[in-house]
């Protein structure tokens, strides 16, 4: 996912339409915001609940430690800690 999301969909956008915004050391612009609703819906389509669109505020946290960090090994390191995360805290209450 970060592979193509932050590597390519979010690069290619910032390609097009140069990020302008600084935030905590990130140049950032409407491609972090088009890949993570990108991202987002893909997760809705793949399983179909509407929670699932909650995936946007981490994915924003992906697309700003791409834009910061000129690669993607850190957001592949966040992606799979929150996927853990969350599989943890599915079976603690005993939602999987």
């Amino acid at each position: 996912e970060e592979a193509f999301y932050r590597g390519y969909l979010q690069t290619r956008i910032d390609e097009a339409l140069p990020p302008k915004l600084g935030v905590l050391g990130a140049r950032l612009g409407p491609g972090i915001l088009i890949a993570s609703l990108v991202f987002a819906v893909g997760h809705v389509l793949t399983v179909h609940h509407w929670e699932r669109l909650g995936v946007f505020f981490p994915s924003l946290v992906f697309g700003w430690l791409r834009s910061r960090t000129g690669g993607i090994g850190a957001g592949i390191t966040f992606h799979v800690l929150c996927n853990l995360y969350s599989e943890m805290l599915g079976r603690a209450y005993g939602a999987y």
